[in-house]
């Protein structure tokens, strides 16, 4: 059984999750990567079923794509909504390189719908283009459709772009609005910031008070944004930290049982399946659990079901220090150093989760080491910056040393596009788990940092620090 999900021979795309009576039904873009150079070809929904979103049924094809001359070539994002009908309705993303407007690949959206979620037909009748005066004819993509009990009708979001506004800040998030679901009217956009090239997988969500609505940029960052507000028509507060994960979980899109809301998103596989290599589209099933704080602001923490799968808890070697004095205490290890220094165990290849609680005295720096050796010359170092407030996976070293001693990447401190905010603490509690390459690190249960690690497999882990002392508290490696 594997926690972090991907088909076999295939990588998994968008999420479009749905809960219904006691079951996550979790359709996602089933991409085959059967178009060399090429991703999201060939693309069409497949279907995952779980009760408890650590255990996974597949279902196979979902939504059956359309021949070569069809829009529906590709089925790309969407939605689950149940119409007034009692039938199911799939909205989604058609999009054929083969039919286009003025140069450019026409998007259109189109649904297919059944009685149930394992049964859903394309009805070939429907299809909404953009109407070319508020939005433009491209972009116009990510269908979210939902009823909206205070318009009495429903509403359909959409990853748009105003008509005629600069191709780096135009992309908006569009609404149309129904009576039935077959005839659309076109309205101005729910939320047009001005900031991005488009807001992709966009949904919006009420809970406790506030409304929520997420996206996903690939612009000044590739990550899932999140604003909240009063009105689900505004005004949209930008929160500080605005993120659930970093760059390599994208297009998170959530559910909730009416209890406890997860988000879906994928973690990106890299070319050639090594860290060096470029991020790709699509890749890895990854959930988070995403809970309110009592101001309104989310925070991201693991989901209860994956802490519980790592229930074996293996025994910890006797520690090996790195450039540091070891100080005896009565409970738990203490170590420091002047510069760098850390202490290490022995840890598993993969498949494992550590638990740790690290209290940390000084330390213009700290963080875990991950598959490295007592030396510290190779391996992982999750990066924790109490200036800053940022944290960071690091690989060490960070490319093969070119001809020059100098050409190892040192201008790029950290794994930039890993790098988000979290809040130091005096006492961080850190929790790493570890499937494969896959690899997901939650801090004091409310910073979530995703991302592939390839190239380093066992060897030995443990906390580190430069200039400071910690103390390594409550510790446990766990295995399945």
């Amino acid at each position: 059984m594997n926690i972090f999900y991907r088909p076999k021979n295939a990588w998994v795309g968008d999420c479009i999750p749905y809960w219904e009576d006691g079951c996550y039904y979790i359709f996602y873009l089933h991409d085959p990567r059967n178009v060399a150079g090429k991703y999201a070809e060939n693309t069409t929904w497949h279907l995952l079923t779980s009760p408890d979103l650590i255990k996974f049924e597949e279902r196979g094809e979902a939504i059956e794509r359309g021949a070569g001359n069809q829009p529906n070539k590709n089925i790309y994002t969407g939605s689950i909504c149940r119409g007034k009908d009692g039938e199911y309705y799939a909205f989604y993303t058609a999009v054929n390189e083969a039919l286009s407007v003025n140069g450019k690949i026409r998007q259109s959206i189109m649904y297919a719908k059944g009685e149930t979620l394992f049964h859903l037909a394309t009805d070939e009748s429907f299809i909404l283009y953009a109407d070319d005066e508020i939005y433009e004819s491209f972009d116009w993509r990510d269908p979210f459709v939902f009823w909206n009990d205070n318009d009495q009708q429903y509403w359909m979001l959409l990853a748009a772009r105003l008509k005629g506004a600069g191709g780096h800040r135009g992309g908006c998030i569009g609404l149309c609005t129904s009576k039935d679901l077959k005839i659309w009217n076109y309205q101005k956009p729910l939320y047009a910031p001005n900031m991005y090239i488009t807001m992709e997988c966009p949904e919006v969500f009420f809970q406790n008070g506030w409304w929520y609505m997420v996206f996903s940029t690939f612009s000044d960052r590739f990550v899932t944004h999140y604003r909240m507000a009063r009105n689900l028509l505004g005004p949209w507060t930008i929160p500080v930290d605005d993120v659930f994960d970093c760059r390599a979980n994208y297009a998170l899109k959530t559910a909730s049982d009416g209890k406890k809301r997860f988000s879906f998103g994928w973690i990106a596989s890299k070319t050639g399946e090594t860290d060096q290599g470029d991020w790709e589209w699509g890749g890895t099933m990854a959930i988070h659990e995403i809970k309110q704080n009592a101001d309104g602001l989310f925070h991201t923490a693991p989901p209860p079901a994956l802490v519980s799968y790592y229930h074996h808890k293996r025994e910890i070697s006797a520690w090996i220090l790195f450039n540091a004095e070891r100080i005896q205490t009565n409970k738990g290890v203490d170590f420091c150093t002047d510069t760098l220094g850390a202490a290490l165990c022995k840890i598993p290849e993969d498949n494992f989760a550590i638990d740790v609680e690290l209290t940390v005295e000084g330390g213009t720096e700290y963080g875990i080491a991950l598959h490295t050796e007592p030396d510290m010359e190779r391996g992982y170092f999750l990066r924790m910056d109490p200036a800053s407030g940022l944290v960071a996976w690091d690989i060490w070293p960070r490319k093969e040393q070119g001809f020059y001693q100098w050409q190892i990447a040192g201008d790029k401190p950290y794994q930039m596009e890993t790098c988000r905010r979290f809040i130091p603490q005096r006492t961080n509690h850190i929790q790493i788990i570890r499937e494969r390459e896959i690899t997901v690190v939650y801090i004091n249960g409310k910073t979530a940092l995703s991302s592939p690690l390839y190239n380093f497999k066992g060897g030995y882990g443990g906390p580190y620090v430069i200039q400071g002392l910690v103390h390594i508290g409550d510790c446990t490696i766990s295995t399945p």
